[in-house]
């Protein structure tokens, strides 16, 4: 493997540069004192590995592995530091390695096979890309985020925060996220270096978790923030309201069309995380879906299909059991049906929710119907 050396210590740089060079499989392209040197080099010799420390006084090593990621992501990234309390909790869950100063042979040796091992797999991942055609990728936003590998499993997260972010990228479409916003959304009670740091790692775990399962997916560099190329995304939550989108007008051709896209309603956006920034879109989508499903349950009623009707609004009524509208449809549907004891059942199932929910009643209107009922 190729690799380069940074660090701000000619001693450090030095000790580690000869204890590389006893590895056969390890060559060294050269040794930096400045990230700078390091970043220009990295350009021109492109090697498979970085050494890097990370206490450097101009630029950290973690904004170093950010500008050599945007120059090659599959570079692997080795941090090296004297810190090991601070290493331990930056990297140790990671998917990055870190070595620590003063480096011991032994330490560095199991270093150096995980990072050829890395490389063989790797490679075998290019060569998967490469014998297999171009496919997006799998993104379950219902419920849970989750990105689905070749096998057909859900990617395992090294970390919440990993999660999180992914999430906020897909969520953002496309447009570039600023590093500040992400750090304020995700960081918020870490101090800015700690926090840039962290952020950093989590892009950096993220890409290498992706090249690793073999699957396309582009976390970019913006200059100042990340967007992610939605457009090699399959992305469930978003297909859906696309192909509702591209329904035409509801009529008794489109009706099954729509019925279909209602029964398949992913489920609710990110459902089951407490992520704030999430809620918008939730009612966003379930307001949408709401919609949808009582302009159909309007339309089955004027054509005379109480049944479909019916079944539009008890999935909708599980759905949404707070609604008061979906109660009076229902009542009004099974009275004009001849099915009064539905009718009141779903009167006092209303009552019931009136009062458990809103310490209210029914509105005028589902009285007046109920009254009907009863006489």
């Amino acid at each position: 493997m190729n690799a380069i050396l940074l660090d701000d210590e000619p001693l450090a740089l030095r000790s580690l540069a000869f204890q590389l060079n006893r590895f056969e499989d390890m060559n060294i392209l050269g040794t930096f004192s400045f990230p700078a040197d390091a970043i220009v080099a990295a350009e021109k010799l492109r090697p498979d590995v970085a050494f890097i420390d990370i206490d450097m006084p101009d630029m950290n090593g973690i904004q170093v592995a950010e500008k050599l990621q945007d120059i090659d992501d599959s570079m692997v990234i080795v941090f090296v530091t004297a810190y090991e309390e601070y290493a331990v909790k930056a990297f140790e869950l990671n998917a990055l390695d870190y070595v620590l100063k003063p480096v011991q042979p032994s330490r560095l040796e199991r270093t150096v096979q995980r990072l050829l091992e890395d490389n063989r797999l790797h490679k075998e991942s290019r060569a998967v890309k490469e014998d297999t055609k171009a496919e997006r990728v799998i993104v379950h936003c219902a419920g849970s985020m989750n990105v689905i590998g070749r096998d057909g499993e859900p990617l395992p997260w090294r970390t919440a925060k990993s999660r999180e972010l992914f999430a906020y990228l897909v969520f953002k479409r496309g447009q570039p996220v600023r590093k500040e916003t992400l750090l304020e959304l995700l960081w918020p009670d870490t101090d800015e270096k700690k926090g840039f740091t962290q952020m950093y790692t989590t892009i950096y775990r993220l890409r290498k978790t992706f090249d690793a399962a073999g699957l396309s997916i582009r976390l970019l560099n913006s200059g100042d923030g990340y967007w992610l190329r939605i457009e090699d995304l399959a992305v469930d939550l978003l297909e859906w309201e696309e192909a509702i989108a591209q329904l035409p007008a509801l009529s008794a051709e489109s009706a099954d069309a729509y019925q279909w896209q209602l029964d398949y309603y992913p489920g609710d956006y990110l459902d089951e995380h407490d992520y704030v920034w999430s809620e918008g879109e939730r009612q966003r989508l379930r307001s949408l879906c709401y919609r949808q499903a009582v302009q159909l349950g309007r339309f089955w009623t004027s054509q005379g299909f109480g049944k479909k009707a019916a079944d539009t609004y008890e999935r909708l009524q599980r759905q949404f059991p707070f609604a008061e509208e979906i109660y009076e449809a229902l009542i009004e549907l099974y009275a004009n049906e001849g099915h009064y004891s539905l009718a009141q059942r779903q009167y006092e199932l209303l009552s019931d929710m009136m009062r458990s929910e809103y310490d209210s009643e029914p509105s005028e209107e589902a009285k007046k119907i109920y009254s009907r009922i009863r006489s």
